[in-house]
Order: C-alpha cells, then structure tokens, then sequence
C-alpha cells in the first residue's frame, strides 16, 4: 500500500483555493431588468398600437414588454455591485418622444427575474402648424 505523500498537500490546498476564488469571482449582473407596461395617448386615453419602446412594439392593448438583460462579469467576493442606468425610448410618429429612464446605484445586483412595471405611460401629440403665409 503506498502513502500519501504529504510534501504536495501545500500545492493541492492551493489548486483548491484557486479553483474556489475563481469559481465565485464570475458573477451575473443586471444591465436590464425586464420592463413592463402600457402607452396610451394622452387626450384620448386609448392605447397607442405599435409604438416603439425600446427594441419592442406595443400591443393592440397598448402593452410592452422588454426582456431583461444580463451580462457576467469577474470580480472579488465583497466588492459592491455596479450602478444600473437604463435609458429605454419610446417612439410614435406624430407623438412626441419619451423615454423610459431607470438608475439605482447597486441595481447591477439585481437578482435574475427582476421585473420593473413602467405602469401607463401617456404620449402628447405633436403640434401641427396650420400657419400658411
């Protein structure tokens, strides 16, 4: 029966630290939370029907959602997790331009599945100049 040779249990502990440092070092931050909600016009109180809202369009009901958005990135156990900036714009032609603008300084630790509700978002119509000359 052979022994154990104890002269490489400092290089074997070693390799296991490693491994386990860099195992917990990529983490899944959050650029996007999934966005949820509706446009509808601002006088009329109808739903806007294919509005662009970011890469989407809304729905007969005037519904959008916009999928989250993750991304992985290396870092050290006990650092803070990165600020979130979300800048969404909402397009309609005739309509005037909005944007959907989200920041928390820690939301790059979002947890994966997080949903932000936009709730109603109304869209002015653009002034039409009737002045001929």
């Amino acid at each position: 029966m052979k022994r154990f040779n104890f002269k490489k249990l400092p290089a074997l502990i070693l390799l296991i630290t490693t491994a386990f440092v860099c195992h917990s070092c990529l983490v899944s931050r959050c650029k996007r939370p999934q966005i949820v909600g509706y446009i509808y016009d601002s006088i009329t109180r109808q739903p806007i029907v294919n509005c662009k809202v970011g890469e989407n369009l809304t729905d007969i009901k005037g519904y959008f959602k916009l999928k989250e958005q993750r991304y992985s990135q290396f870092t050290f156990i006990g650092y803070e997790a990165p600020p979130l900036l979300v800048n969404e714009e909402i397009y309609k032609e005739d309509y005037q331009k909005k944007s959907i603008q989200l920041f928390n300084p820690f939301g790059g630790g979002n947890r994966k599945g997080t949903i932000h509700n936009a709730d109603t978002i109304f869209l002015k119509k653009k002034l039409i100049s009737t002045d001929y000359k």
